[in-house]
């Protein structure tokens, strides 16, 4: 089998040498693999990316401001900062999604929910404005995630990245157009990850390696998400081939990829 689409990753991490991701991507790419979708985090990586972008046709690049970079900012006035930069790099043409944006309960010491709320719908106006879809990240807050998205909307869609949250919620989220992927090293009981898998419409579940999580080259990574996809086409009762092309059909459709 050939490698899996990815469609949420971070290839444009600055701890990756430069040299073990061109050797990675060299072998993915001899062995057939379908390209990913590089995720935003913030500002200092655009350029990384662009040229990413621009060396592997088969990588698409998503903008954002990742909610961990914003909490770590010391100020409103650098956010705005990232934010305009983000906005100014929207219209590169290699940029096919906005985010990772969303919220995220962990850093509510240092960034309350207000502040985080106000930041998340900002930037799903901007996407609204440039009929973008988008990158989620949630962890925590989903009810007052979904009342932002509900307030603002998503008229272009896009995914909820790496999914966390409660098996109940899944379908309120598919309701707005969301996809909901599933990554490497689940954080839940092996049982809610069958639960899972099995509860995602087939029209709306990715699959993700969510890059550098794991400390390995990308394409191990990338062959432990397909190892993942069998599991979950063995949990969900079809052939590991049919998952795989439904799952990069979804990538394509769901962050408007071209083939």
């Amino acid at each position: 089998m050939t490698p899996w689409l990815d469609s949420h990753t971070h290839l444009d991490d600055p701890d990756e040498p430069p040299d073990r991701l061109h050797d990675a991507l060299t072998r993915l790419v001899a062995a057939g693999w379908p390209g990913a979708l590089t995720a935003g985090y913030g500002p200092e990586r655009l350029a990384r990316s662009r040229d990413l972008a621009a060396q592997w046709p088969m990588i698409r690049r998503a903008v954002g401001m990742h909610p961990e970079y914003l909490a770590r900012l010391p100020d409103d006035a650098a956010r705005m900062h990232a934010y305009a930069a983000m906005c100014a790099e929207l219209a590169h043409p290699s940029v096919v999604a906005l985010g990772e944006i969303g919220l995220d309960r962990r850093y509510k010491a240092i960034w309350p929910l207000p502040q985080q709320l106000a930041f998340f719908e900002r930037g799903l106006r901007e996407a609204q404005a440039r009929q973008l879809p988008v990158v989620l990240h949630l962890v925590g807050w989903y009810g007052h995630a979904l009342d932002a998205l509900r307030r603002v909307g998503v008229p272009a869609g896009g995914a909820v990245h790496r999914w966390s949250g409660p098996l109940e919620l899944v379908p309120a989220f598919e309701a707005l157009g969301l996809g909901i992927a599933l990554a490497l090293e689940p954080r839940e009981v092996l049982e809610k990850r069958r639960l899972l898998a099995q509860t995602i419409a087939a029209d709306r579940l990715l699959l993700e390696t969510d890059w550098p999580f794991l400390d390995l080259p990308y394409d191990a990574a990338v062959a432990q998400m397909t190892r993942l996809g069998e599991q979950i086409a063995a949990w969900r009762g079809e052939t590991a081939h049919a998952l795989q092309i439904r799952v990069a059909e979804n990538a394509r459709r769901l962050y408007h990829l071209a083939p």
